[in-house]
């Protein structure tokens, strides 16, 4: 295993572009970091990642094990300083691993043909541990992807890769989308778009059971745009008491998806 102490080695010095957007987009790689993340990399069968690995993490079973596994798909690990992987770590007190990882594709293309099943929208969502925290969400739910409207924050930034806890990974994500794209997608796609808001909306669990659809969920200050609440085929919100006007965005996702997911195994299991 290759040694580096340098912070002008050419692979520390792409990691520390690719915590910048611009960087991420051009390259088409993403930073994940920790050993779990590692392990999930991996499993999900993602071949030719670059990964930093410290003296003391290169000497544990677990990452010895990872190491010994990822020779069939052409990993290239390099050990690394302290002070380097200081440099381009995320978090205060990491594992002392970090990979650079290819951006998955997912072209719009899929989503234009009939499809079934949840999928999620996001219109203007801005922190990226919402972000993180939704994509982790909608994995733990079962939702075949996640939709970004233009303007929502990179799902590749670290704080988001990090809320996701490698959901990231499992989770089909289509960016950049317009509203023109959104209605082309609820007309070929044949699925409901479904908003959240209060507005002429219903108590989601007056609903019914919702098998297939795209939930929307909207900026954490102003809730999704009236662009896409007029191309929406239903609203719903969550009622609140106290007087409280509304949750955090991502605390909302998880109201939803996990209730019509679970909607849908009661109704199987009768």
């Amino acid at each position: 295993m290759e040694r580096i102490s340098s912070l002008n080695n050419r692979w520390v010095k792409l990691a520390s572009q690719l915590k910048m957007k611009k960087y991420r987009e051009r390259t088409g790689r993403f930073l994940m970091e920790g050993l779990r993340s590692a392990e999930d990399a991996l499993a999900q069968g993602y071949s030719d990642a670059v990964c930093f690995v410290t003296a003391e993490a290169a000497a544990e079973a677990r990452v010895q094990a990872l190491m010994e596994r990822a020779k069939k798909k052409h990993w290239l690990f390099l050990e690394t300083s302290q002070a380097i992987m200081k440099a381009l770590s995320g978090t205060e007190h990491g594992q002392g691993i970090l990979a650079i990882l290819a951006r998955p594709s997912a072209d719009i293309s899929m989503l234009l043909q009939p499809l079934h099943g949840h999928y999620v929208l996001l219109d203007g969502v801005q922190d990226p541990g919402n972000m993180g925290t939704i994509l982790r969400t909608a994995a733990a739910a079962g939702c075949r992807g996640l939709l970004l409207m233009e303007g929502c924050t990179d799902p590749y930034a670290e704080k988001a890769v990090r809320s996701s806890m490698g959901s990231i990974l499992r989770v089909p994500v289509y960016e950049h989308l317009s509203v023109d794209d959104i209605e082309r997608i609820r007309t070929r796609s044949g699925l409901p778009l479904i908003g959240t808001a209060l507005e002429g909306g219903v108590p989601y669990r007056r609903a019914g059971t919702i098998r297939d659809a795209i939930f929307a969920f909207g900026n954490e200050g102003n809730g999704v745009s009236r662009d896409v609440l007029a191309l929406c085929d239903r609203r719903l919100y969550i009622p609140m008491a106290g007087g409280v006007e509304s949750l955090n965005v991502a605390a909302s996702a998880a109201v939803l998806l996990f209730h019509f997911m679970e909607e849908i195994q009661d109704n199987d299991l009768q």
